[in-house]
């Protein structure tokens, strides 16, 4: 709550700034460098991502995303244990970069954190992709921590776009995280089903280059 007050000071006083500036009583050459990120982030130059982990965080963040127009994204959430908080994130299209999933609850904001919370994460419909937060989890890892997400119904391809072509779309880059004609070529050629522990990649291509092969 703290942490949300000081940003919302912050953006009260751009917000004060960018209404000086639009009469001309303020040039942009006279606002502070930390001054200039925040009206960066009322006018959705750049986004803003937050960490957080338990509903009433989540809530703040929302209400904070209404008040100034923010084009956010809510980092971990792990702690939102009910459908309706994701889906209220959802309906202001505030995407969760969701994790790391398989780690110890060791601290306050984790009291409610459970793998079972994969269930409303998904039922919501909220925009989401897989973190590892490494190396709380190793990144090597991630594609492990899938199998919450079979269990609740998603299909093996939804779970891989959950650490493809979801980040990507979250982050906003648009030439990465699927294998098409403009894309760049980062892809893992696996022996079997990659969602079986008996099956090993035998290549891996990473931005065109083939860096591993059998």
């Amino acid at each position: 709550m703290g942490a949300m007050a000081i940003l919302r000071e912050h953006l009260l006083k751009a917000r004060k700034l960018q209404n000086l500036i639009d009469k001309n009583k303020k040039d942009l050459d006279e606002v502070d460098p930390l001054s200039e990120i925040f009206l960066d982030m009322l006018s959705k130059r750049l986004g803003v991502l937050v960490h957080l982990h338990k509903e009433d965080d989540a809530i703040l963040l929302i209400q904070l995303a209404k008040e100034f127009g923010l084009k956010t994204m809510a980092h971990h959430c792990r702690g939102i244990y009910r459908e309706e908080v994701f889906t209220y994130l959802h309906s202001l299209d505030i995407p969760v970069v969701y994790g790391p999933l398989d780690s110890f609850q060791y601290k306050v904001e984790l009291k409610n954190e459970s793998w079972r919370n994969v269930k409303p994460l998904i039922d919501s419909k909220v925009k989401f992709a897989l973190m590892s937060d490494h190396p709380v989890i190793l990144q090597r890892n991630l594609f492990y921590t899938l199998r919450h997400m079979l269990r609740f119904g998603l299909s093996k391809s939804d779970c891989i776009s959950k650490i493809t072509k979801e980040p990507a779309d979250i982050i906003g880059i648009d030439n990465i995280g699927q294998i098409k004609p403009g894309f760049i070529s980062s892809m893992i050629i696996w022996n079997g089903d990659p969602f079986s522990l008996t099956s090993h990649p035998t290549m891996v291509i990473a931005e065109g280059n083939t860096i591993y092969q059998e």
